[in-house]
């Protein structure tokens, strides 16, 4: 099979084998993970679970960098890393793919526990390097604030029987940038807005009616005045 196996494959493949053989469900995975050329179902899962880490994506993407190269940038850091780093100049160090080949490379040279350790706290690290590198989003974009639409289809809602909380009783919920809000000036009658920014004390709204003037009046409100949904406005009016 050229394709490498999922998982998920190898277990539906193994509960096939389960019940055509009559063995135990352990000796199934066993026998399917080594006819897929791997030692056992241990280093199955490990080996498949740590191809998972660098997404099969990433080799179309411009940055690419390998193991080794990496760890030769670390070459000059005074710690288990930079040892570790000084040690692949040997010429002997290989190039593989992934860490359980480093990892019984390791045990073949008879290398100590710490030394196994330091190579999966490395792979763990430059994986992630990879990823970062290759991530078409920066991870600081998910603090921006997000677009707000121009057009609100909500409409002014008037709710019957409810009355008002004392400012004591009132909770505040959270919202974000771009979340539609609701808030009333009288008790009675809810106005759509739209969040445009804020924190633990006020938000800054902007209405969605009336229609001629949506999005052209802002206010700034404290957050218990701003609620999800017309009932909770009018029960956390505006308090003059």
């Amino acid at each position: 099979m050229d394709q490498i196996p999922t998982l998920d494959y190898i277990k539906r493949q193994a509960k096939k084998l389960r019940k055509e053989l009559g063995i135990t469900h352990t000796e199934a995975l066993e026998n399917v993970a080594k006819q897929y050329g791997f030692a056992n179902w241990i280093n199955c899962q490990r080996t498949l679970n740590q191809k998972r880490d660098i997404p099969a994506d990433i080799a179309a993407n411009s940055f690419q960098l390998n193991f080794t190269d990496w760890l030769r940038k670390h070459v000059k850091r005074d710690s288990p890393l930079g040892d570790l780093a000084r040690d692949m100049s040997d010429k002997s160090w290989p190039s593989y793919t992934t860490v359980e080949q480093y990892c019984d490379y390791l045990h073949d040279k008879n290398a100590v526990y710490e030394a196994i350790q330091t190579l999966n706290r490395a792979w763990k690290t430059y994986t992630a390097y990879v990823k970062r590198k290759n991530s078409p989003q920066p991870v600081n974009s998910i603090r921006k604030k997000v677009a707000i639409k121009n057009y609100d289809e909500r409409k002014i809602t008037f709710v019957k029987n409810v009355k008002p909380l004392h400012f004591e009783d009132r909770r505040a919920e959270k919202f974000e940038a771009g979340d539609k809000a609701w808030i009333s000036w009288t008790g009675s009658k809810a106005i759509p807005a739209t969040v445009i920014s804020g924190d633990e004390r006020n938000y800054k709204v902007r209405l969605e009616r009336p229609l001629a003037k949506a999005g052209k009046i802002t206010y700034s409100l404290f957050a218990d005045e701003v609620r999800s949904t017309p009932e909770l406005a009018c029960l956390n009016m505006v308090s003059m």
